[in-house]
């Protein structure tokens, strides 16, 4: 197998997404990268949650952004996909920069960005990268947003940079080379074999998003990287 599997928020289709249990599971199936999302919380906390609304993962209600870590703390983001999960809790980037560390486990943080001020958010990111425990070679920061990739490769200049999108356009070309990016995550389904050859002949890696049937994957074996909510089925 030629291409790194990437358990995608953890291991998102057995446990919840984006949580500690999550991770822990890909830590014990023996992955070697996990894919989550990272946004500041209202007294910027950054934390690993996908949507702006915790209504969806929670059993509370509102913004990310309109609640403090406090406030977050106090609801349960486990029991909505089983009770077998109940007083599951947020988890933020310390804490998982930490638990990574201690298992020699890689992250791609994909950096959210809804009305937020991109330059805050990265700043943020950029002060608690300088005293992570993890190397930058285990890091790869990625986003839909290029402000953010482009404020990325100002502040974070020493980590890997991956450009994320549906389908590669003029503007994603001219971003990767722009910031001599490591990747482009692109949706499978839009992935062209042509484009996959030009991004290669580029020097860059394809990374390929949400890959949870590989049989039906015709490019699987020439990209460099899936993400998957079952990361097992790429070991059957």
């Amino acid at each position: 197998m030629s291409y790194t599997i990437v358990g995608h928020r953890g291991v998102a289709g057995h446990y919840p997404e984006n949580t500690q249990v999550s991770v822990q599971a890909a830590i014990d199936m023996g992955l070697q990268w996990i894919e989550v999302d990272v946004q500041p919380t209202k007294d910027n906390i950054l934390v690993i949650f996908h949507d702006h609304k915790i209504n969806r993962c929670s059993n509370g209600q509102g913004r990310v952004d309109e609640l403090t870590y406090e406030q977050l703390n106090q609801n349960d983001f486990g029991a909505w996909f089983d009770t077998r999960f109940s007083h599951e809790k947020i988890m933020t980037l310390s804490q998982l920069l930490t638990l990574a560390a201690d298992h020699q486990l890689r992250l791609n943080l994909e950096i959210k960005i809804d009305r937020h001020d991109p330059k805050l958010v990265v700043d943020l990111l950029a002060q608690q990268l300088i005293t992570s425990p993890l190397k930058p070679d285990d890091i790869l920061l990625s986003s839909f947003s290029h402000d953010v990739i482009r404020y990325a490769a100002q502040q974070c200049a020493q980590y890997k940079l991956g450009v994320l999108t549906e389908r590669l356009t003029n503007k994603d070309r001219k971003l990767l080379d722009e910031v001599n990016a490591f990747s482009c995550n692109v949706n499978y389904r839009w992935l062209k074999e042509r484009h996959l050859h030009e991004l290669h002949q580029a020097g860059r890696e394809v990374w390929c998003y949400t890959v949870n049937q590989p049989e039906t994957f015709a490019l699987l074996d020439q990209v460099d990287g899936v993400f998957s909510d079952f990361p097992e089925r790429f070991f059957a």
